[in-house]
């Protein structure tokens, strides 16, 4: 009986460890943009062993929340006018301001903070042709479109050029 137990143990044992190196495998294939989507999913789910198996990922890979940890801090400052009460704006607007200091830095070919030279003020006045504190509600659908204009292959070209800038 005593036998019979323990080999039922070591049985469940070898399982798991066949289904976590077949795990390891799996997010070994995953896209950078894909590790960061399934972490937020097991936060979210509160799924612990999950989370901190993908976030031990993406420390080793340096991306997400670990990308670029020794470098200086760059950090953005976004600013609204109090009118605003639409509570998705401020991301649709940080994405939007990402995606275009993004798209400078490739144009450069830049490994600087995306920030540094250009505001967000800025960032407002050449894209919407107005200042910050002018900004309402309705400026959301414009922000969108700028958010989503060629967004992919902006954000994997961006990849490959912080890639490029590690490597330095």
């Amino acid at each position: 009986m005593m036998r019979r137990t323990s080999h039922k143990v070591a049985a469940v044992s070898a399982l798991i460890c066949l289904a976590n190196m077949a795990a390891a495998e799996d997010i070994a294939t995953f896209s950078d943009i894909q590790l960061i989507e399934e972490t937020r999913e097991a936060v979210v789910a509160q799924d612990a062993d999950a989370a901190l198996y993908l976030l031990t990922e993406m420390q080793r890979r340096g991306t997400g929340i670990f990308a670029a940890a020794d470098w200086p801090s760059c950090e953005e400052v976004i600013d609204l006018p109090e009118g605003i009460t639409d509570w998705k704006f401020r991301a649709v607007a940080r994405q939007a301001y990402f995606r275009v200091a993004m798209s400078r830095r490739l144009e450069e070919g830049s490994c600087a903070c995306l920030f540094d030279g250009f505001s967000f003020d800025a960032f407002v006045t050449a894209a919407l042709g107005k200042s910050t504190a002018e900004l309402t509600d309705a400026d959301r659908p414009a922000l969108e479109r700028i958010r989503d204009e060629d967004r992919r292959a902006t954000e994997a070209r961006f990849r490959e050029l912080e890639q490029s800038c590690r490597a330095k």
